[in-house]
This record gives structure tokens, C-alpha cells and sequence, in this order.
């Protein structure tokens, strides 16, 4: 764990001398899962170099009193057009069988459709996340597709922003996870700041 935060706060001083904050994304969120509580942190930032290339990082520390975890990326994001943006991040986790992880990114965005999609390897925690939504007003529907070790899960999401000035999202996903036969519930809330305040990116 002590390597983790050093690398965190390696990433985060490298972060300072980035100018043109683009996001900074907060999040926190639950996931009930055959009758236990698993709750999770984790923090997005994004700096741009120019229109095409920017610095990305990514942490989440869950805290399941079982198997807790955590992670510390930190990469390039390339945006070759307007809409879609291919990212690599590579970094440190804690108790797992390796100490590297490494996790491509893509995101794509057309009028109202959006979709997010990350794949990260590196020791037994295979973990992929990807969701797509339609925007209407406050609202972002869609749909969520998770892979967590052996288990792959899927189902509905939906967000609701509000507040004006700061947008503050609260987000449900209902996933049933085929693997092992159960329901699995998801249930949080995050606030960006920055260029974009809207950005459903990297929640898991």
C-alpha cells in the first residue's frame, strides 16, 4: 500500500505543471453484492497538452473489509477526432499476486449517445467496465457491462445530474451477474469540475 501512495502522489505532482485542467472527477459509490457492502472511491483527472493529446489518471481504493484493494494509473489519452478519444494507462495496485496493472480506455460521443469502456490486467483482477447511455434533460439511460475476476455481469444504468452551477450525478445500475446466477446492485454519486461538468467516465 505504501508504493501505492507513492505513486499516487508521484502522479499527482506530475499533474501540477500540466496547465489547462480539463476534468476532475470525484466518486463514491456502493455495490451490494449476496448480501454485502462493498464501498468504493475512486478520482478521475484529466490535463490536456493540446486538443488531440492529454495526461489521464485514475484511482480507486475499495474498501471491502474481505478483499480490500487499490489501484494508481496514469497515461496518455489521444483524441484523433472530435467524439472519439483512445487512452493507456499503466501504474501500481496493492494485494494482488502482481504490483503493475495496466488499463487501455476508449471513449466515444455522438450527439445525445455516449459510451466508456476500460480493460484493466495485472495479477488475478481482471476488471472491465463499459456503458453506454442516451442523454434526455437530467437524465443519462443506458446500460452497464462489468467483468470482476471470473464474473461478468450486465444490466440497466441510470443517472440523474441537478445543480445548476456544480452538477452533483447520482447513478443506479441493476446488473445480474450470469456467471454465478445473483443480482448484483450499484448505487452512487459524483460531481466533476473542470471543461466538462458531464463526464460518466471510469466509475468502477
Amino acid at each position: 500500500m505504501k508504493r501505492l501512495i507513492s505513486c499516487c502522489l508521484f502522479v499527482l505532482i506530475l499533474q501540477t505543471s500540466v496547465k489547462g485542467q480539463a476534468i476532475f472527477k470525484i466518486n463514491q459509490y456502493n455495490i451490494i453484492y449476496s448480501g454485502d457492502l462493498m464501498p468504493v472511491i475512486t478520482l478521475f483527472t484529466n490535463y490536456p497538452f493540446n486538443k488531440k493529446l492529454s495526461i489521464t489518471s485514475y484511482f480507486y481504493v475499495n474498501a471491502y473489509t474481505k478483499n480490500s484493494w487499490g489501484e494508481g494509473l496514469a497515461g496518455l489519452t489521444f483524441t484523433p477526432v472530435k467524439g472519439i478519444s483512445l487512452g493507456f494507462l499503466g501504474g501500481f495496485q496493492s494485494n494482488e499476486t502482481e504490483l503493475w496493472r495496466v488499463s487501455p480506455i476508449i471513449l466515444l460521443s455522438k450527439n445525445r449517445f455516449s459510451f466508456f469502456g476500460a480493460f484493466e490486467f495485472g495479477g488475478k483482477r481482471y476488471r472491465w467496465d463499459a456503458m453506454g447511455f442516451y442523454n434526455w434533460k437530467a437524465f443519462y439511460l443506458g446500460a452497464e457491462f462489468i467483468r470482476y475476476y471470473q464474473m461478468y455481469a450486465a444490466g440497466p444504468r441510470i443517472e440523474f445530474s441537478f445543480l445548476k452551477k456544480q452538477p452533483i450525478t447520482i447513478f443506479y445500475s441493476g446488473l445480474w451477474d450470469w456467471t454465478y446466477g445473483k443480482y448484483a446492485s450499484m448505487f452512487g454519486i459524483y460531481s466533476s469540475f473542470g471543461f466538462s461538468p458531464k463526464v460518466s467516465v471510469l466509475d468502477d
